[in-house]
Order: C-alpha cells, then structure tokens, then sequence
C-alpha cells in the first residue's frame, strides 16, 4: 500500500470517529437544551392553571387536550413537581405521538387539584433530525475538503521522496552516470538526500575496488594455470614415465583444468552480480537454443545419446544475448553431465517456456540443487546450475525441477 494511501486512510478513520463523537455531543447538548425549554414551558403553564384555578375559574373550561385538572385526594406529594415522557393518541393523525408531561397536586383552599400539563415533542424531534442531518452533510462535505486538501498538501509536500525514489530506481551501480537527487525546501528531504548520495559514493567507491580486485586476481590466477597445464601437457608427452608419474601429472593436469573453470565460473558470477550484462529487446531463446544443440551435438553423439527436440515454438526474451546462451548451454551441458552412456535427451518449447528432459540417476535430486558449490557428483563443484539460477534471478526467469517418469525434468518459463 502506497504511503499517501496509507496516511490517507488513517486520517479518515481518525476523522470518522472524530465526526462521530462530535455529532453525539451535539446532538445530546441540543436534546439537553430542548428539554430544558419543554420543562420551564410545562412549569409555567402550570403556574397559569394553578392561577387560574386560586381566580375560581370553572374547573371544565380548563381542561383542554393540552391540560387536564381534577380533584383529587391528598397524596402526600403535595406541590412535588414531576415529569415524565409518554405517548398520547392523536384523533387527526389516528396515531399515538411523544408529549413531554408535567404533574402535580396542588391545595387550593380546603380542596386538592390534580394538574397535567402535556406539550407535543414532534416538533422537538424533528427538529433534532433536521439537525442530524445538517450535521452529516456539514460533516461529509468538511471530510470531503480535509481529505482532498490532505491529497493535495501530501503530493505536493512528497514529491521530492518521490522523485529521490524515481531517481535510485533508475541508477545502476556500474555506470558513470551520478545520481540526480534534486533539492527540497523540506530541511529533513534534503538531509536523507545528503546521506543517500554519501551512501552511494561509498558502495560505488567498494564496488569499483571489489571488481578491480576481481579481476586481477582472475588474471593473476589464469597465467599460472596457463603454465602449468602446458607443462603438463609437456610432461605427459615425454618419454621414460613410470604409471606411478602419469597418473600423479593426470591429476595435477586435471585439477589445472578444473580449477581454471572455476575462476572463471566465478568471474562471470561477480560480473553477472554487478550488471556488467545490459538488456537487450527481444532475443530470440528459440535461435540460441537451436545453436547449442548443434554445437553439443558432437558431445552428445560421443557418449551415444539419443536426443530428440520440438522446438516448434517462438521464444523471445529481453536478455542479454551473451547470457542467454551461457544459460542454454549450462542446462544442455548439465543434462550431458549427469546422463548416462546410451540415454537420452529431450528438449522441447511451449509457449513461453522450454523443457529439457534427461535420464540420470534413478531418485530426484534434493531441494537445494541450485546453491553454489552443491555437489551433485564427483566431477562438478556446481557452479553450473549456480550460473543458471543467477541469470534466471536478474531476468525474472522461473526455473523449476521435477522428477517424472525415471526422468529429471528443468523447466524455464520466460
């Protein structure tokens, strides 16, 4: 969830309930203020019938809808004023309404009165919903202005971190190109772009040290290699070597070998890491993959696998050429490697994907495959596979591995 989005929502929530409480205040003060008005109305209109009746006006000329006297006997709650809501029957509307109700029992010479006096609430109660719903248009519209102004204040005051966003996504390690990180009036943007270009400077100044060490001792370490398998070579063509002397120099010449695949396997690892590889439009997986199988053809034919191949469909890919060759050949070697004399291979396209299909070894290979340095056996240190999954992470490639049919089964979905 984007950050404005998020800011956003909370402050919605926060005004809500905010709106809520305050409408209930309101409305409680102003029910509060209404009942107070209905009260003094009742007690003076008490006050005037008790006048009235002291005046010895006729008793039934007082009685109305609104009123009601009568004797009564004394109760003991002489002059105690007291109120109540209830319901009372409406001839017109043929319906009961709320009145608001005053009683009381007064003593008016040697005889006792009764007195109620009602007033209508519907006119109090529509009234507190009229202004219920003055309150929620108020509150709506004013929640409607607050978040809008909050949108706009916080895209206008959050532009710079965007820009700053914008502008390290676009940056790419290995280029000469400097991060443009535009100036704020916001103290704290400038100060986080202050650090960041620090930062930046530091990781690029470390990553320029750790790739020219790469790649000197790459070079520092291929010369001796170099030497040492030709004067292997030498050796092993000489004349006069006991069994016990070639079978010591085919080890130290394998090793040489081996070794010199390993510096640069994990050359190309650190130079893949560091994005030395650029994107290209378009490449077509289905060409590459054509090539390799004609160029392992040979391999393939000397250990007499069989290998069949559908490559019916168009692959495309925006990947480097470069890598998306190494790729296909690690996989194709890879099913050499671990095949046995007289099995087979299959390689087939489908959309967006390819399959490569081997014998091997009759039980599946663990979950943890594709690790650097994982052993699968005695002659790879790994760093094939390694190879693979490390293309397939920088160009969103999904890799997956099955084992179906007695057959080891990778899969590349593009």
């Amino acid at each position: 969830m984007r950050l404005l989005v998020k800011t956003t929502l909370y402050y919605i929530l926060l005004s809500l309930l905010f709106f809520v409480v305050a409408g209930f205040i309101i409305v409680f003060d102003f029910d509060n203020i209404i009942g107070q008005e209905t009260d003094k109305y009742l007690i003076n209109r008490e006050e005037i019938a008790t006048t009235q009746l002291v005046n010895d006006v006729n008793l039934e000329s007082l009685n109305n809808y609104e009123q009601s006297i009568k004797k009564t006997d004394f109760n003991g709650n002489l002059d105690q004023l007291k109120f109540k809501d209830t319901l009372r029957y409406d001839i017109i509307d043929d319906a009961f309404h709320a009145y608001r109700m005053l009683y009381v029992t007064r003593r008016i010479g040697n005889q006792y009165y009764e007195i109620r006096v009602f007033r209508s609430l519907i006119q109090p109660n529509i009234l507190i919903k009229e202004v219920l719903i003055s309150l929620f248009i108020v509150f709506l519209g004013l929640l409607a202005f607050l978040i809008l102004s909050n949108l706009l204040i916080s895209a206008r005051v959050w532009r710079p971190f965007k820009e700053t966003l914008t502008a390290l996504e676009g940056y790419e390690l290995g280029s000469n190109q400097p991060v443009d990180l535009h100036g704020s009036t916001t103290q704290e943007f400038n100060q986080l772009n202050k650090i960041i270009l620090g930062m930046i400077e530091k990781i690029r100044f470390d990553y320029l040290n750790l790739k020219e060490f790469t790649e000197n001792v790459a070079h520092e370490i291929q010369t001796p290699l170099s030497i040492i398998r030709r004067r292997s070579e030498k050796l092993l063509q000489s004349d006069g070597l006991i069994k016990e002397e070639i079978v010591e120099l085919t080890s130290i010449y394998n090793n040489c070998i081996r070794l010199s695949k390993v510096n640069r396997g994990l050359t190309l690892l650190t130079k893949i890491g560091s994005g030395a590889y650029k994107k290209e439009k378009q490449v077509s997986i289905t060409d590459i993959l054509r090539s390799q199988v004609q160029h392992f053809d040979e391999m393939i034919s000397l250990r007499n696998i069989s290998l069949s191949t559908d490559l019916s469909h168009e692959i495309r890919s925006d990947i480097n050429p470069e890598l998306g060759l190494i790729l296909i050949s690690n996989i194709i070697r890879n099913a050499i490697n671990h095949n046995y004399d007289g099995g087979s291979i299959h390689i087939a396209t489908f959309d967006q994907g390819i399959a490569f299909e081997n014998t091997g070894s009759n039980e599946p290979v663990d979950n943890d495959l594709f690790k650097r340095f994982k052993k699968t056996d005695g002659n790879t240190l790994g760093l094939g596979l390694a190879l693979i999954t490390k293309i397939c992470g920088i160009y969103d490639i999904e890799i997956t591995y099955g084992f179906i049919g007695g057959k080891h089964r990778f899969k590349l979905h593009f």
